[in-house]
């Protein structure tokens, strides 16, 4: 596991543009396309309904990244 510095900095090292975070504010994804982005989030609100415990009240949102 990262800390959100190092994951934002490894990120930016690969070439992230855009980030999927969670309503706590943790990174659960990153993708360099938008379309890409939106895909993943729609994936992760689907497999957050399968999820016994939090039975998909998590929000995602999707993030640009600041240069």
């Amino acid at each position: 596991m990262m800390t959100l510095q190092g994951a934002i900095a490894y990120g930016k090292h690969i070439g992230v543009r855009w980030y999927i975070r969670n309503d706590r504010g943790c990174i659960v994804g990153g993708t360099k396309t938008r379309e890409q982005a939106e895909a993943m989030k729609r994936r992760f609100e689907i497999e957050d309904r399968r999820n016994p415990f939090t039975r998909g009240t998590t929000r995602f949102v999707i993030e640009a990244v600041e240069d």
